[in-house]
């Protein structure tokens, strides 16, 4: 048997039981399906019909779930993409509101590592995106720097590599604690009431999005294969990166 939902979308069952209902002291008999997808919660028109609930505003029912229309978002995000182009497309993007700051500890030292082999089999993935990332102006050629990690190439699913700095070996525990406070779920959910269009949004290398200041660009140098390289975006493996983004 295949069923789909108001969205006619094909639903997954993993079966069916007999069932008596009530509501509102009005009683029937009929099939309970169960999906494989949890959270969703329908009524057939066989229900409805037999608890007679065509007028929703009568019987005091709460909405557990919502199923949008997949044709209707989709022109919907067509039409915010030709409305804001500029935030739509596929280039780095640039927050222009701050600068991330980064604060050492009063005791903290300078810590300088050397760089770390590459395999000659990555090796020319490792220098292409090294280019690629001074193209975007994401990092810089420098001569000289009190601090330096070295970076780990990780090779990704689409056969490029994306260089991650290893700040685990003395900046992270130089710096001190950046402290955001997350809001409660409670809050949001309150932020969410009257609205009549809910997103998502995910954004494409959110944290290299958003400027350091020149004192902390100092701090995150890297040492590679080709010299020393300073971050002018913020990279996510800095400690106190999530806390700054938020």
């Amino acid at each position: 048997m295949e069923m789909v939902d108001a969205s006619n979308n094909v639903m997954q069952l993993a079966g069916y039981f007999k069932c008596q209902m009530s509501l509102n002291n009005r009683h029937g008999k009929g099939r309970c399906f169960v999906t494989t997808k949890g959270k969703l919660n329908l009524l057939g028109l066989d229900w409805i019909d037999q608890l007679q609930l065509w007028n929703m505003s009568s019987c005091g029912a709460a909405l557990h779930g919502i199923l949008g229309s997949q044709h209707k978002a989709e022109h919907l995000t067509m039409d915010i993409q030709n409305l804001y182009p500029k935030v739509c497309n596929a280039e780095l993007g640039h927050c222009t509101k701050f600068k991330a700051s980064l604060s050492l500890r009063p005791d903290a030292q300078p810590v300088f590592k050397r760089k770390r082999p590459v395999p000659y089999a990555a090796l020319s993935l490792v220098e292409q995106e090294l280019d690629r990332l001074e193209q975007l102006g994401i990092i810089s050629k420098i001569d000289y720097s009190n601090w330096a990690a070295p970076i780990v190439a990780v090779k990704k699913a689409n056969g490029t590599v994306r260089l991650c700095a290893d700040f685990s070996t003395g900046l992270n525990e130089a710096l001190e604690h950046h402290q955001y406070p997350l809001p409660l779920p409670e809050d949001i959910f309150a932020t969410l009431n009257g609205g009549q269009y809910f997103s998502k949004i995910d954004l494409a290398d959110a944290y290299l999005q958003v400027e350091v200041d020149e004192k902390s660009k100092e701090l995150l140098t890297i040492n590679t294969h080709r010299g020393l390289y300073r971050y002018n975006r913020l990279p996510f493996v800095v400690k106190s990166a999530p806390a700054i983004f938020q």
